[in-house]
């Protein structure tokens, strides 16, 4: 299996979809920064870091999704999957919410910064047990291709990344 892509390309490849579609807004969990520059840059107005509450960020793109826009939630694995699971399950999944979920630095990615910024490969485990979630993990070879289908998936989405 090919290594999982960087942040910086997922965003990327984002980015794509995001600045020719107005309904998409992106919330950020107080991270970031360069790599969403080009968001916060040229999309202030439907990009927002709400800071470090994974909860209430989940349930404000549950409000939003209801509000009929298309939230992107981007944060670090651990504390999207772990802080945020009970209402992952409850807002998303139960109501199966067409809401995208970037988790970074899968995989141990920020190791450097401690065992609480690690899962391993847990948030996998995790996320699998939801019946209306699509898993996805691009590697170089498949990242556009993964991208649009998480796009075209009328549903929630987790995409994991380094």
């Amino acid at each position: 299996m090919s290594e999982l892509v960087s942040k910086q390309e997922v965003m990327s490849e984002v980015y794509n979809y995001f600045k020719y579609d107005e309904k998409m807004a992106l919330l950020v969990g107080d991270m970031g920064f360069a790599v969403l520059d080009d968001f916060f840059d040229n999309y202030s107005n439907r990009t927002f870091n709400v800071g470090i509450c994974e909860q209430a960020t989940i349930s404000m793109a549950g409000g939003m999704y209801l509000a009929g826009l298309k939230p992107l939630v981007y944060s670090q694995v651990p504390f999207l999957v772990m802080r945020a699971y009970e209402q992952i399950r409850y807002d998303l999944n139960e109501h199966n919410m067409n809401i995208k979920l970037i988790g970074v630095g899968a995989n141990n990615y920020f190791d450097k910064l401690g065992r609480s910024h690690c899962m391993d490969e847990d948030d996998i485990t995790m996320m699998s047990i939801f019946k209306n979630f699509l898993l996805l993990a691009p590697n170089k070879d498949n990242l556009k291709k993964q991208i649009k289908q998480m796009f075209k998936h009328n549903g929630p989405v987790y995409l994991r990344c380094r």
